[in-house]
């Protein structure tokens, strides 16, 4: 007898910290975990492959740590440190 039924289909794909911060991983899918995924949107702001239109929407729509990820990379980018870090690379 012939099994003619269709092979069943793949799982959904859980978005995870690591495919967030994954410069390799697909926009459509930085797009979504922005979309559907609050706890990892601080994690896309750290992904060097985020765009810019990526950022905007990820500040305007907030999350847990956003603000905060949101001030290290502007920071950074500025050339900035925290009196933390400064001081400590002065002792």
């Amino acid at each position: 007898m012939t099994d003619d039924r269709t092979p069943p289909p793949e799982p959904p794909l859980v978005p995870t910290a690591l495919m967030a911060t994954d410069p390799a991983t697909d926009p459509s899918i930085l797009w979504t975990i922005a979309r559907e995924e609050p706890r990892l949107r601080r994690w896309l702001v750290a992904n060097p492959a985020a765009s810019p239109a990526l950022l905007e929407t990820i500040s305007q729509l907030g999350g847990p740590g956003v603000r905060r990820a949101l001030e290290v990379l502007l920071d950074e980018g500025s050339g900035n440190q925290s009196s933390s870090s400064s001081s400590t690379a002065k002792a």
